[in-house]
């Protein structure tokens, strides 16, 4: 999927937790080139610290190339779930993007086209980002007949109403571990799609050989 959009607004979510360096590698390494490479487009950034500890961020390359981020230390680890929810609140924009502050690169700038086109031109998209082999949909409550995939949690897109509509739950066991097969569920339940994106590859503690075939790879080399 090479078609580039010409105009957008989105929400990029960032959710650091004691993580600082990594934080910045993604800010400068990842997220700063991509907006750059996107003049037309408006772009809110949304930050929900979770760190136990005040962390060292320096949101200064956001702000010399126009963004003013929306940043929130929490205070203390409100899970994954909730502090997705909690950013969602705060976005006024249509699109959201997602990016893991651990692990992750950009190979090419137009990985969040790839993402994005799918969920504007399907109203049943209801998420974009790269399948991954799921446990039994009834192990968590749903309906067996669910298919076994999700949209792994590294790196995703979704549509801010949508998310609204269905939160991250809060329940203690999913609220962050398999936070990202939970909301899949929820979301394939109510009868959306899930939707793989050829140039994105996002995979769960292990590593990718020769990553530099995708757009954008979430993988545990770094």
């Amino acid at each position: 999927m090479n078609t580039a959009i010409n105009k957008i607004e989105v929400a990029i979510i960032l959710i650091p937790y004691n993580n600082s360096v990594k934080f910045q590698t993604r800010l400068e390494r990842e997220i700063v080139p991509t907006i750059k490479a996107h003049s037309e487009w408006k772009f809110n950034v949304i930050i929900i610290d979770n760190s136990d500890e005040v962390n060292d961020i320096n949101l200064n390359p956001l702000r010399a190339i126009n963004i003013n981020p929306f940043y929130l230390r929490t205070g203390n680890n409100l899970m994954y779930g909730p502090a997705m929810n909690l950013a969602l609140s705060l976005n006024l924009s249509p699109y959201i993007v997602y990016v893991c502050t651990n692990h992750g690169r950009m190979y090419h700038p137009t990985w969040v086209d790839d993402l994005l086109t799918p969920l504007i031109n399907d109203g049943n998209i209801a998420m974009t980002g790269s399948h991954y082999p799921s446990c039994h949909p009834g192990s968590l409550g749903f309906p067996s007949h669910l298919p076994h995939i999700h949209i792994q949690g590294g790196v995703f897109a979704s549509k801010t109403d949508l998310l609204l509509k269905y939160p991250y739950t809060n329940d203690e066991r999913y609220k962050h571990g398999g936070s990202d097969i939970y909301q899949s569920f929820q979301l394939l339940n109510a009868g959306f799609i899930l939707h793989d994106v050829s140039t994105i590859k996002s995979v769960w503690r292990q590593n990718i050989s020769y990553p530099e075939r995708w757009k954008y790879v979430h993988d545990y080399s770094e």
